[in-house]
């Protein structure tokens, strides 16, 4: 009875939130995905019931959504001309969920969120999500291109109330480019550290490498050209040889630049030390097993797996790359950095981890600037800001 009065009494506190959706691709495996997890939750925690909409079905992460928070997948393509049709799905779902604030994730669902507030007049409050940097993003192709995209992005992003970015590095990058002016970015670091992240870490790992003797290097992120495996593999190579250590590598992970990897594996003698693990839904298990976390990356947006590793106890190294490692390690001060393609520099930086290490306690401590309760708190803040700044936060407490 007293659970029953309590839950009654929490009812106006959480009448008086707007109706808050949010909007990313999917809920496969990846970074972006498990930052959406990680806010939907702990938005829950504190009282906000949010509402996923999901543009593609599956992915291995809706299962670590609690049940309460209800998740509309609409499974269509992400391609701008067939979602923003006025018959499409997310037009259709968008006009069902009346939404006061949208908080999107990632460069071409903000894009897509922007679009459909002005091409259907919504009148939304739109808090957008930058998690890369996007100097990066547009980098290939010609001047024109180039320049096309720079200018669709502050176009749309004018529809937002704001743009969250992930490290303070994507927030200068996007200034520096004229998208986003520098009082409508905001920083607020990725939700990662959580009881029930560190739970995970506790699992047991089926895998004869981890836990034992041989230390072990672990790489986790898509294999992709950016995150430069190839330079972690050839490092790794340097290490065996000039370290006088004996160590594996196991790399988390799946994406097109497998078979390529694969074989520069086989082309320089690593394949009885190096594996391919492949994705996996928990990483973490993984981190807290290994000796040391590497990120060889050629950029970034933020780097969640060097706080991820670092919640674990694990040390880590890090390419001194754009954008996020060097806050998220204090300019070293939690572990090594180093030039983005010095192979040679990563390989020592290896070795220096393992023979060398930060006392796993202090890297526990240091993660905690990630914990989700505080990145949630501050989304929390923004939510209503964005709220009240149009209006609808009197409107939303009066339903």
């Amino acid at each position: 009875m007293a659970a029953s009065r309590q839950k009654e009494a929490d009812v106006p506190e959480r009448a008086a939130f707007p109706r808050v959706l949010l909007l990313c691709p999917d809920l496969e495996i990846g970074g972006l995905q498990r930052v959406a997890v990680n806010l939907a939750k702990g938005l829950s925690d504190l009282g906000v019931r949010p509402t996923c909409l999901v543009l593609r079905r599956g992915g291995a992460l809706r299962d670590l959504l609690p049940q309460h928070i209800e998740v509309h997948e609409l499974g269509c393509t992400s391609q701008p001309l067939a979602l923003l049709l006025p018959t499409s799905k997310l037009g259709r779902a968008l006009r069902a969920a009346r939404p006061d604030v949208v908080l999107s994730f990632g460069h071409m669902t903000n894009l897509l969120a922007a679009w459909a507030k002005a091409l259907w007049g919504f009148s939304f409050s739109l808090v957008a999500s930058e998690h890369s940097t996007l100097s990066q993003r547009i980098a290939g192709g010609s001047a024109l291109s180039r320049l096309r995209r720079r200018l669709r992005a502050r176009s749309l992003y004018r529809k937002a109330r704001c743009v969250v970015c992930v490290s303070q590095g994507v927030a200068e990058d996007l200034t520096a480019l004229g998208v986003v002016p520098a009082g409508k970015a905001r920083v607020i670091y990725n939700p990662i550290v959580a009881p029930s992240m560190l739970e995970q870490a506790k699992a047991p790992v089926d895998h004869p490498w981890m836990g034992g003797e041989v230390p072990v290097l672990l790489a986790v992120g898509r294999l992709v050209a950016l995150k430069a495996y190839d330079d972690l593999l050839r490092a790794f190579q340097i290490f065996r040889e000039e370290a006088g250590l004996a160590a594996r590598l196991v790399l988390l992970g799946e994406g097109p630049e497998r078979g390529r990897l694969e074989a520069l594996t086989a082309t320089l003698g690593l394949e009885d030390c190096v594996c391919f693990a492949g994705r996996q839904t928990n990483p973490y298990a993984w981190m807290a097993r290994a000796s040391a976390l590497v990120l060889s990356s050629r950029c970034e947006g933020f780097g969640s797996v060097l706080a991820e590793a670092m919640a674990c106890g694990t040390n880590v190294v890090a390419t001194d790359c754009r954008s996020g490692p060097r806050e998220i390690l204090e300019g070293g001060r939690w572990g090594r950095l180093v030039p983005v393609g010095d192979v040679s520099a990563l390989a020592r930086a290896m070795r220096d981890a393992l023979l060398d290490p930060l006392p796993h306690a202090d890297l526990i401590q240091a993660a905690e600037r990630f914990s989700v309760a505080r990145s949630a708190a501050l989304w929390r803040d923004l939510i209503l800001e964005a709220a009240q700044g149009d209006g609808k936060l009197q409107k939303s407490g009066e339903r």
